[in-house]
């Protein structure tokens, strides 16, 4: 019990403060919530991955076991959730819902900050590969199920969304700089750097400033209850015994578990809006997981130190 009060007020007590700042903040004096998001996505993330990346001390060959295992992982969670829906007796459109609910985290904005306070350093490099592939699974495979109608011609249009914010290029970028240790120059790098240091706190300022503005509606607990133990349970679980099954390395299997156990990345909302799939209850899915998640990000992290 006492690591599991350790690990709390180390690592996600400070991610619960700034995030309830931005919540207060936003329900006081309205922020524009989406002039911040937009200034994250396209200036400051961008700046974070480009300085972390590119000065990162491992090889750039280190990222591919967690490259390709964020694929696999995203392939065998899909099914894991849409069949869920299918056992449970939920009406089929639910089915690609459920899928996505299950397999998208909010490894960035949640997931990179949690990562600087629950591991060394070196591990930024891999949690910024798991954001940028995530974001193109997302906006590629992810709206091709969401979408009605003719899902081969949008999944052939939506690849190109993946490049339509700096985040993917910024990864390549910073990654092709390791890779051929090229180092910005000074005037250059420092700026990048220092614009790169905010994005940690802004992110999850944000992220309690855009939950405040999203409204609970009413909705089947039932439904609630099975996104909520597929996110935040079932996912991490599932993580965990295929990082084990293709032999991740230990401490890459633990960053892997906790990237997993992050709440419902807020971009589904998005889609949901767009395609017409249950926005309110998706809505109210991610603000409960974002609630919830002090409690259980703290407890999977616990049980990777232990075990």
């Amino acid at each position: 019990m006492q690591l599991f009060f350790d690990i709390a007020i180390n690592v996600t007590l400070p991610i619960v403060a700034i995030s309830a700042l931005g919540y207060v903040t936003q329900a006081r004096i309205r922020l524009d919530v989406a002039s911040i998001n937009r200034l994250l996505v396209i200036v400051i993330m961008p700046c974070f991955l480009v300085h972390f990346l590119a000065s990162a001390r491992q090889p750039v060959s280190e990222i591919w076991p967690v490259a390709y295992f964020t694929v696999v992982q995203f392939l065998i969670l899909i099914p894991v959730g849409w069949l869920a829906a299918l056992a449970f007796g939920l009406p089929r459109a639910l089915g690609p819902l459920m899928a996505m609910a299950t397999v998208y985290a909010n490894v960035g904005n949640y997931g990179i900050p949690l990562v600087q306070l629950a591991f060394p350093s070196e591990f930024i490099l891999h949690q910024s590969v798991i954001t940028a592939l995530m974001t193109m699974l997302m906006v590629t495979v992810g709206a091709w199920l969401l979408a009605p109608g003719d899902r081969q011609a949008t999944f052939a249009s939506r690849f190109a969304k993946a490049f339509e914010t700096p985040i993917v290029p910024a990864v390549i970028l910073g990654l092709s700089l390791r890779a051929l240790e090229i180092r910005l120059p000074q005037a250059i790098g420092t700026p990048i750097e220092l614009l790169g240091s905010t994005f940690p706190p802004l992110a999850l300022f944000a992220m309690g400033a855009q939950l405040a503005t999203r409204t609970a509606g009413a909705v089947d607990i039932g439904r609630l209850s099975l996104i909520l133990i597929l996110k935040l349970v079932i996912a991490p679980a599932v993580t965990w015994g295929l990082a084990i099954a293709m032999g991740m390395p230990e401490q890459l299997t633990d960053l892997l578990v906790v990237a997993a156990a992050t709440p419902i990345g807020i971009l589904l909302a998005l889609f949901c809006v767009e395609y017409g799939r249950e926005p309110k209850f998706i809505n109210t899915a991610i603000l409960m997981s974002t609630v919830l998640s002090p409690l259980t990000v703290t407890a999977w992290v616990m049980l990777t130190r232990i075990y």
